[in-house]
C-alpha cells in the first residue's frame, strides 16, 4: 500500500474512532442521566410509600378509635335460638362473661352497685366463626369507663375453668390490620409478650424489659425490631 493510501486509511480510521468515542461519551451522559433519574424515582417512591403508609395508619387509628367502645369475647357458645337476637345475645353474654367481672369490681368498691346489661351494653352481635366452634362476640359499651373497668379487672375476676384458664377470653376489639400485626408479632420468636392498650400494640422482646409501642402498623415488619 502506498504511503499516501496508508495515511488516508489511518486518517479515516482515526475519524471513525473519534466519532465512536463521541457516541460513547453521549451514551455515558445518557446512562448518567438515567441513573440520576432512577435515583430520584427511588427517593420519590420512598417518600410516596411513607406518605401512603402514614395515611393508611391514620385511617386505621380513626377506625380503631371507634372500636374503643367495644370488646371481643371468645369461646362463649351462644344458644342457636338467640344467636340472631342482639338483645338476647347481649343479656346472655353479659350474665355469663361480664357480670362476674363487674361483681368483683363492686366488691372492691370500684362500682357503687351492680349495673344491668341494658344500662351497660349498647349492643352485641355474633361474628362469623369456624365451623363447630363458638363464634366470637362483639359487645359495645355505652361508655369507655365501663369497658376499661372490665378490661382492667378481667385478670382477677373473669370466669376460669378447673385448670385456671379463662373460660371466655376477653380482648379489645381491634381493626383487622391491627389484629393481623399483633398475631404476627405474637408468633415471632423475638417477641416475649404482646398486648394492646386502647387499640395500640405494645410488646416486649425476648430477654428485654423495655416495652415498645407500635406507632405505625404499616411500616416494614423488620423495622419493629
Amino acid at each position: 500500500m502506498a504511503p499516501s493510501s496508508r495515511a488516508k486509511t489511518i486518517e479515516e480510521l482515526s475519524d471513525k474512532f473519534d466519532k465512536l468515542w463521541d457516541k460513547i461519551d453521549k451514551w455515558e451522559d445518557v446512562v448518567k442521566k438515567l441513573t440520576e433519574d432512577n435515583t430520584k424515582l427511588k427517593e420519590d417512591n420512598k417518600i410516596l410509600t411513607q406518605e401512603v403508609s402514614g395515611l393508611k395508619n391514620r385511617l386505621n387509628q380513626v377506625e380503631q378509635h371507634g372500636r374503643n367502645y367495644s370488646i371481643r369475647i371468645n369461646n362463649l357458645a351462644i344458644p342457636d335460638n338467640i344467636a340472631e337476637e342482639p338483645y338476647l345475645v347481649r343479656d346472655f353474654a353479659f350474665k355469663t362473661a361480664i357480670a362476674p367481672i363487674l361483681r368483683g369490681a363492686v366488691d372492691e368498691g370500684k362500682l357503687a352497685g351492680m349495673p344491668t346489661a341494658a344500662s351497660t351494653i349498647e349492643l352485641a352481635h355474633v361474628l362469623p366463626g369456624a365451623p363447630g366452634k363458638p363464634r366470637p362476640i362483639i359487645m359495645r359499651f355505652f361508655n369507655r369507663n365501663d369497658r376499661a373497668l372490665v378490661l382492667r379487672h378481667r385478670k382477677q375476676y373473669a370466669v376460669k375453668d378447673n385448670n385456671g384458664r379463662y373460660s371466655y377470653p376477653i380482648y379489645e376489639d381491634l381493626t383487622r390490620d391491627t389484629f393481623q400485626l399483633m398475631r404476627k408479632l405474637n408468633g415471632d420468636d423475638r417477641v416475649e409478650a404482646c398486648w394492646t392498650v386502647r387499640g395500640q400494640i405494645r410488646y416486649r422482646c425476648t430477654g428485654s424489659t423495655e416495652t415498645k409501642k407500635v406507632d405505625n402498623i404499616f411500616k416494614d415488619f423488620q423495622d419493629h425490631f
